[in-house]
């Protein structure tokens, strides 16, 4: 069994789902197939994780980036830039993610 490179959680709890999460991990999976990393990253249907509001939910490790509402239409552009150039959809981060890392790196003292 290889290691995945790259794990790709998606929120499968209710909320989620009513919004056609199960959609996204159906797209991941083809745009992965499709551009040769089916082996290198990993798509996880994960339970609920408590932010109904902002879903469907994509998190995407080993960055921990939380992508917030995501749609299909999403899905090509998160594949081709973070997971294939590793430049993160900024679009789509979830803003008090942004927020916090911000102030936890201008309280670091150079």
């Amino acid at each position: 069994m290889a290691i995945a490179r790259t794990h790709i959680l998606v929120c499968g709890g209710t909320g989620c789902s009513s919004s056609n999460s199960q959609a996204l991990i159906d797209e991941l999976n083809r745009e992965l197939e499709e551009k040769g990393l089916a082996g290198e990253v990993q798509v996880i249907k994960t339970g609920c994780f408590g932010l109904c509001a902002l879903g469907p939910v994509v998190i995407v490790y080993p960055e921990g980036c939380f992508y917030s509402h995501v749609t299909v239409e999403d899905i090509p552009e998160i594949v081709e830039e973070h997971i294939l150039k590793g430049r993160i959809v900024t679009r789509l981060l979830y803003q008090e993610t942004v927020v916090a890392q911000l102030r936890r790196h201008q309280s670091r003292k150079y």
